[in-house]
């Protein structure tokens, strides 16, 4: 096995961080962790009917025991859907919870699947764009919104080309290690946000595609004041910028659980056209606008308990309760 093959001396090479198995995975504190990814192995093996089941009573469950989260969740639809009925909101904050059930339980496929299940089991539509991409030597930025199935697509968009991506390391070392060692079984290779943008540069000259997540609220430093469904966010700038040093091109994607297949998809659109301008409050709302797209592709299943809107304008009084405890 050359390096090249090998994830962990591959992602050396390019300055990834990694997360090897140590003892000290196998201390006590972490026993319940081992028995979680022994109930994912045993879930991929019953059959799918009894694993949906699961994951509508589970979701149920967590709905009302998430405290905090879903209230998050419930303001963000809110703010979000306006225009959608109390009732309407509810059935879609309940339809969330069964889905983020489902991907849960489903996490044994990345951990513990075979190639032939995740080519089965994962499908990419909107290829082609890639593909007319790669074929003309452009660099390649996947713009990847924080979807409850967005690990199923990374994992099989690694599993057909070379990519990177960025990553906040777990604090729990087990499931940090099997994470890590999912999205870099094929291709992937994992940064630190810490390592700043020069890696995803490096590689992204080197011909890896780029799967990006930026649609977080990390706080003023670095972001711009643009809409987000119809709300005022604080949204990152990085995009523009990383696109414009790279001279890469941005493909917006999302990914979701569809039912009526058993299958998670991925799709991609055409390239944002005409980006990065160079202005940094266009090209965020751009960004934006990219993910508005995907959320309405499965609005549902969108990671509706982030604190979107957490940073303010401003003068403008806060849109989520105070913390507690």
């Amino acid at each position: 096995m050359n390096s090249t093959d090998d994830p962990q001396s591959r992602g050396d090479e390019a300055g990834a961080y990694q997360a090897p198995l140590t003892a000290r995975h196998f201390a006590p504190q972490y026993w319940g962790s081992w028995l979680f990814l022994a109930l994912a192995w045993v879930l991929q093996e019953l059959p799918r009917s009894a694993v949906r089941g699961l994951a509508s009573g589970l979701g149920r469950l967590i709905q009302r025991f998430a405290g905090r989260s879903r209230a998050v969740a419930e303001r963000n639809l809110e703010l979000c859907f306006p225009e959608m009925s109390a009732a309407e909101r509810a059935r879609r904050l309940e339809a969330y919870y069964r889905y983020q059930a489902q991907t849960v339980l489903d996490y044994g496929l990345l951990w513990f699947g075979k190639p032939g299940q995740h080519a089965a089991r994962i499908r990419i539509e909107g290829l082609e764009h890639y593909e007319r991409l790669q074929a003309s030597g452009k660099p390649v930025i996947i713009l990847a919104p924080h979807s409850l199935a967005l690990d199923y697509g990374g994992v099989r968009m690694s599993q057909m080309y070379d990519g990177v991506s960025f990553a906040k390391p777990m604090k729990n070392p087990v499931l940090e290690w099997i994470n890590h060692r999912s999205r870099t079984r094929y291709s992937g290779d994992i940064f630190a946000r810490d390592q700043g943008l020069r890696p995803a540069i490096r590689q992204l000259k080197r011909g890896r595609f780029f799967y990006y997540l930026p649609d977080e609220d990390l706080g003023a430093d670095g972001a711009v004041f643009v809409d987000f469904f119809g709300v005022q966010k604080a949204t990152l700038t990085a995009l523009g910028r990383l696109a414009r040093m790279s001279k890469a091109v941005v493909l917006p994607s999302f990914a979701w659980y569809d039912a009526a297949a058993d299958q998670y998809v991925m799709r991609l659109w055409p390239p944002i056209e005409g980006y990065p301008t160079g202005d940094d409050e266009l090209d965020a709302r751009r960004m934006n606008e990219a993910v508005e797209q995907g959320v309405r592709q499965a609005p549902a299943q969108y990671l509706w308990s982030m604190r979107l809107f957490r940073t303010r304008p401003e003068g403008e009084p806060r849109l989520y309760p105070d913390r507690k405890g």
